[in-house]
């Protein structure tokens, strides 16, 4: 098992009072493996769209990935096209483990409707292109991932942001936030893994915490290799976009507590 990382690096989170100095200060540490892309430039990281991550769309009109120009601080948009069941995605590469002690947080904007709507945000086993979604369906969940932990929000169930796991293939209890999201609102969504274990977060635009989800055990299997995940579906033939602009995901280097 690692070393326990901060898990909300936020100024809110220093204010807090001395004791958050040393744990944030942490996270540049050389035995702390992180990637941090605020989408800024006319370009991803790595040249040409979609640069160093991976992309699939899918139906009438969806784009995959693509730098949204003149945005503030920097952000990407993925589009799932007019189509119902159109659908965008990112990911970046299977390098994390929640043995590691892995975190994924990403800063995205709702669309100005979220009725018809479904999204993802956290961690799965397999990169772009492979999965029309880590879950398949959210009520009493079912997935295409064998391995995954997301927080889902998918109308086709209810109106939750939930969180969802998978560990080869067996899908514990999902657990559901309390808090409504909102449309055209900026929200950080965040997944800590602790070995096998997972738990959500859910911060508002100015990096307060609104809610933290209970840990579920058994999320994920420990030692598979997971990639940063974003995910957006139509649930009618109304298009819903979904802004992003940050990723931010970390770990410890090694998974043996020192």
């Amino acid at each position: 098992m690692a070393n326990k990382i901060e898990s909300i690096s936020t100024a809110q989170r220093l204010r807090k009072g001395k004791s958050a100095i040393p744990s944030l200060l942490e996270l540049q540490g050389m035995d702390v493996f992180y990637w941090r892309d605020d989408f800024v430039g006319d370009l991803f990281y790595g040249g040409a769209a979609p640069g160093v991550y991976q992309s699939t769309a899918s139906g009438a009109a969806a784009v995959t990935a693509a730098i949204s120009t003149g945005a503030a601080n920097g952000k990407i948009l993925l589009d799932p096209g007019t189509d119902n069941a159109g659908r965008s995605d990112i990911s970046l590469g299977l390098h994390f483990t929640g043995s590691r002690n892995a975190h994924c947080w990403w800063h995205l904007t709702t669309p100005a409707n979220i009725g018809s709507f479904k999204f993802e945000t956290g961690f799965t086993d397999v990169l772009s292109g492979t999965d029309a979604g880590a879950v398949n369906v959210k009520a009493t969940p079912t997935v295409r991932a064998d391995d995954a932990v997301v927080a889902v929000f998918d109308t086709d169930d209810d109106t939750n942001l939930t969180l969802v796991g998978v560990a080869a293939t067996v899908v514990p209890t999902a657990i559901d936030f309390a808090k409504a999201l909102a449309a055209a609102t900026e929200y950080y969504i965040g997944i800590e893994l602790r070995d096998g274990a997972a738990r959500g977060y859910l911060l508002d635009a100015q990096g307060e915490l609104l809610e933290d989800t209970n840990w579920m055990l058994l999320a994920v299997t420990s030692t598979t290799l997971l990639t940063p995940w974003a995910f957006v579906q139509n649930r009618s033939g109304s298009q819903r976009l979904l802004l992003l602009d940050l990723l931010y995901a970390y770990q410890r280097r090694s998974a043996t507590a020192t």
